[in-house]
């Protein structure tokens, strides 16, 4: 059962960048686009099958909760959102989204020689939607954001303490 309460609220015709961590210092990165409806959509460079080393593609998904503080077991460190976006339907975003990987290798390590990567694949769509200098500036911020969301995760588990993921304008 779900529990409203623990709903991060995000902005109507928004897009975010989420992270969450990975091991060592890594995150991974999606795009949150909430529509004018407050309908929210993920969109990420992710494995297409059981085997995480194996196949990656473009993946959208439906968030029928909406912004959660956790996906699964995995919390979520932060929602980043895009201030200067200018609002497209999830039609024109999707096409977008498609179009900036349209190769995948058949396998992760493949794929990274190639520098194909979450983070690169959000870079890339942030580029076609706002500019490659903002898109550059997005990332160096939420990477850093992210670093330090991550560093008071490990304390929070490390101490017990309730960790919370942020909601920031970038």
């Amino acid at each position: 059962m779900h529990l409203s309460g623990l709903r991060i609220p995000l902005n109507a015709n928004s897009l975010y960048v989420c992270t969450l961590p990975l091991t060592g210092s890594a995150f991974h990165w999606s795009l949150i686009h909430v529509d004018h409806d407050g309908i929210h959509t993920r969109h990420h460079w992710a494995a297409v099958t059981r085997d995480i080393q194996g196949r990656e593609a473009y993946v959208e998904n439906v968030l029928p909760y909406g912004a959660l503080p956790s996906t699964g077991n995995n919390k979520i460190l932060g929602y980043f959102k895009i201030s200067d976006y200018t609002p497209i339907d999830v039609a024109a975003l999707r096409d977008v989204c498609r179009r900036i990987f349209p190769i995948s290798y058949s396998t992760v390590a493949e794929n990274r020689s190639y520098s194909i990567t979450c983070r690169t694949w959000i870079s890339q769509v942030l580029s076609k939607l706002i500019s490659e200098g903002r898109a550059q500036e997005i990332e160096e911020h939420v990477k850093k954001l992210s670093t330090v969301q991550s560093n008071e995760y490990a304390n929070s588990f490390l101490w017990g303490r309730h960790f919370m993921c942020i909601v920031e304008n970038v």
